[in-house]
């Protein structure tokens, strides 16, 4: 497991910084004297944090990716893993940012092939939405892939997730995290790697030592990959980031003809690309 931790002095701005709201014309912000606005932007050459009533999400300008998440006075560097987790390479072409009609704040990262167009969405009641849009045509290996974070582990106290949007049929779990250590540096990792997991889920809860964080997701078949893994049996996706979210792409045989309308049906499921929509709320 491997992350950078940014040091909390980073929230604190130099003179140089540029206020995003401030009239540019790279940007076309409205001026965030406006007090009805409840979301506000500073943007330093390397990071955009953006504010929503208690909360700071900070996000590189490099890629457009979430770097750490301010609560309240407590700070968790919980870190979005540039590009792809599984077995699809990716490259990284452009980030762009701008303020939508109803206020929300909208940073899109650009690959190719995947996740194509990586958009988060941060709206005025302190959730984010990220998702992704590829364009279809590409040449995509059969296979999963997904998106990773990090995070500081031995400030995890446990992870809980549930399988399925109707109670009646969710099946609810829990690991707990052995070597949870209250007020530890958050620098320091385990050394020893403990049991991990991969779990379809449609609700996961991550309870840091100050911070939880509540991840929903909208994408049907969604994986949810962390720690490592051990079965003799089974073939697991094999992931660099702490934790990750997979979907499993399968391209069928190309030299396989369909026999009936129904196995053309299923054949057009496999190919398709259902776009990665996950919803986060701090708190």
């Amino acid at each position: 497991m491997f992350f950078r931790f940014c040091l909390f002095s980073s929230f604190l701005f130099l003179s140089t910084l540029v206020v995003a709201e401030s009239k540019t014309a790279n940007h076309g912000f409205p001026a965030s004297e406006d007090s009805s606005n409840p979301i506000s932007v500073r943007e330093s050459n390397t990071e955009l944090q953006i504010s929503v009533g208690k909360s700071i999400f900070v996000f590189g300008k490099a890629k457009g990716t979430l770097d750490k998440v301010k609560v309240g006075m407590h700070v968790l560097p919980f870190s979005q893993v540039a590009g792809t987790e599984g077995n699809q390479n990716t490259t990284f072409s452009k980030v762009t940012w701008k303020r939508l009609k109803n206020g929300a704040i909208q940073i899109q990262s650009s690959y190719y092939p995947w996740p194509g167009m990586l958009t988060w969405t941060v709206f005025a009641n302190g959730e984010l939405k990220m998702e992704t849009a590829s364009q279809s045509g590409f040449d995509f290996k059969s296979g999963w892939i997904g998106l990773g974070f990090n995070y500081p582990d031995l400030l995890l106290n446990q992870i809980s997730w549930k399988n399925a949007d109707n109670h009646a049929d969710s099946h609810h779990s829990v690991w707990k995290n052995t070597s949870f250590t209250p007020m530890a540096d958050p620098e320091l990792e385990i050394t020893k790697d403990g049991d991990g997991f991969f779990q379809p889920f449609h609700q996961v809860k991550l309870e840091f030592e100050t911070i939880t964080l509540s991840v929903r997701s909208e994408t049907p078949g969604l994986h949810l990959r962390f720690g490592q893994v051990v079965d003799n049996t089974t073939t697991f996706p094999q992931i660099t980031a702490d934790l990750a979210f997979l979907l499993n792409h399968q391209v069928p045989n190309s030299n396989s003809i369909p026999q009936s309308p129904s196995e053309t049906s299923t054949t057009e499921q496999t190919i398709s690309l259902n776009p990665l929509v996950l919803w986060f709320h701090f708190q």
